[in-house]
């Protein structure tokens, strides 16, 4: 999620002025068996002091050795690619945006890398010598199960008011049990008030009064949402004012793509009266709102969602092993586990008909995502020649709003959607490309009145030529910087961890970095 400030990464070519198709989910579906009733809460009374006080994961496998097998063996999801290679247009749409805006992107792994992730990808990682000083430790809420454990020890506003650096000696921990579950019940829990203040904005109950289907969603929703940071002022037993970094979403008004942004766009919503602007964009100059990962909001849009299921009822399927019945914690793709995930509201006698439906979307979402992605970065560049040739704001606004609408339901469409939500996903991929064009159109148009009316943006249809348009001399020498800052950075995190007996060799360790920092990086040590 994005931090109220960004930084600029790229050093764009250009001079900047000083101001700043629907289709329904169709395949062989019957109606889900009925619910059943929840469960008795458990106690789980023979839980020794060191779980319900520690958050390592493992202490929880004597227990529940099934259910941490399936967690652990999530390392098994480990896909990573360079994207700018494979879509070169994003490092255009993501100029300037920290981390994920760098020479490359990392592809899906599973909630074992949640951690190791987030230390060597985000801005957590930046190679400046304070890296660690510039993320919030709210981060560590999605990306380490010993979050729980820091808010009990030192209460929420002081965990939201600090540095990722502060508790080193106690995150190094990936996505894990603790993030789920209270220890002692293990009964499913949220671990930040945040989440049921939005809840209550948008007309929810709580999550503690919400049903036990809603709960196996919401668990989920607590890390996998649309939302932004802000800050906000309290004081502390000294007397000193401090700043602490909260979430918040735009659920009251809606969970749809259109929704989130009309609330978005609404100044009335903000202490400043103005729309949300998470960055300008460095070549285009245009306001931009920043989706992540709407993973939530697009389940709740789409059939699955609508229908009653929850999260786990695909994503954490019920398993049998060795005469056993559990749920399966890999949380990982449904497709996979087909007959266990699936078989509830569709006939999967005939799987292969399933698997080809999904693919032929997943085919068609992505020739979208191309074309709209393809479509925003000239529009940006385009932007850019019309500021370097003279135009003025009054001239620009609305190809920036158009750009804004498009890059909004470009970036909301990731991961899976065309599979949460079919229907939204094509018909906002659409939608992104009608306002790329619209901008374009508009730019021709201010390109021939300001004497440029011939100028076409240079070609980005590879990695290199996509960097040499940015302007990008330094990559070797950033590329390098952070792949060594990475491992000084991870041993720093886990020798004081190592320590006190909170880590988990089984999946943190500094040479256990397998993903771009190696394969790019590696001929350099």
């Amino acid at each position: 999620m994005p931090s109220e400030s960004v930084s600029v990464i790229f050093a764009p070519a250009y001079s900047f002025p000083p101001s700043t198709v629907t289709c329904a989910l169709s395949a062989t579906v019957r109606r889900p068996n009925a619910p059943t009733p929840s469960p008795a809460p458990i106690v789980v009374t023979d839980v020794p002091p060191s779980v319900r006080s520690v958050f390592v994961s493992p202490n929880f496998a004597k227990l529940f050795p099934l259910q941490y097998e399936s967690w652990i063996a999530s390392k098994e999801e480990n896909e990573t690619a360079d994207y700018i290679a494979k879509y070169p247009f994003l490092a255009i749409l993501r100029a300037g945006t920290g981390g994920e805006g760098g020479p490359v992107l990392l592809g899906l792994r599973g909630h074992y890398y949640g951690w190791l992730d987030f230390m060597t990808l985000t801005d957590a990682s930046i190679p400046d010598g304070s890296a660690n000083e510039k993320t919030s430790a709210r981060c560590l809420a999605c990306h380490s199960s010993a979050a729980p454990e820091i808010i009990r020890r030192y209460g929420e506003k002081e965990f939201l008011s600090s540095p990722v650096s502060k508790f080193s000696e106690l995150g190094a921990h990936s996505v894990g049990c603790m993030n789920c579950h209270d220890p002692e019940t293990m009964q499913l829990k949220v671990s930040l008030s945040w989440f049921n203040d939005e809840l209550k904005a948008a007309g929810k109950p709580a999550f503690e009064k919400a049903s036990a289907a809603e709960q196996k969603s919401l668990i989920c929703a607590q890390c996998h949402y649309e939302g932004f940071t802000v800050k906000q002022k309290w004081t502390d037993a000294s007397g000193k004012e401090r700043r602490m970094t909260v979430a918040k979403t735009a659920w009251p008004g809606g969970f749809s793509i259109a929704a989130q942004e009309a609330w978005l766009n609404d100044g009335k919503n903000f202490p400043d009266g103005k729309p949300r602007t998470d960055l300008i964009h460095p070549i285009s100059i245009a306001p931009l709102i920043w989706s992540i990962h709407s993973d939530y909001e697009l389940f709740k849009t789409g059939i699955h969602g609508q229908m009653g299921l929850s999260c786990t009822t695909c994503h954490m399927p019920k398993v049998t092993k060795n005469g056993q019945t559990y749920t399966s914690h890999n949380i990982g793709r449904p497709l996979k586990t087909i007959e266990a995930s699936c078989s509830g509201c569709h006939d999967v006698k005939n799987k292969d008909k399933i698997l080809s439906y999904v693919a032929q979307r997943k085919a068609r979402a992505a020739e979208l995502r191309i074309e709209s992605g393809t479509l925003l970065a000239k529009a940006h560049l385009e932007a850019g020649k019309a500021w370097a040739a003279g135009a003025s704001e009054a001239e620009m606004q609305p190809v920036l709003q158009a750009i804004r609408a498009s890059y909004w339901r470009f970036n909301s469409l990731q991961r899976a959607a065309y599979f949460h939500a079919s229907q939204e996903t094509f018909t906002e991929f659409a939608n992104a490309i009608r306002y790329a064009q619209q901008a374009r159109v508009e730019l021709r148009k201010i390109l021939a009145r300001h004497g440029a009316g011939d100028w076409e943006a240079p070609a980005f249809d590879t990695k290199d030529k996509v960097l040499a348009l940015l302007n990008l001399p330094e990559r070797e020498a950033y590329i390098i910087a952070k792949y060594l800052s990475n491992k000084k950075d991870l041993v720093r995190w886990t020798e004081p961890a190592e320590k006190n007996g909170t880590y988990d060799k089984n999946y943190v360790a500094p040479d256990q970095i397998e993903n771009w920092h190696t394969r790019e990086c590696s001929r350099y040590e």
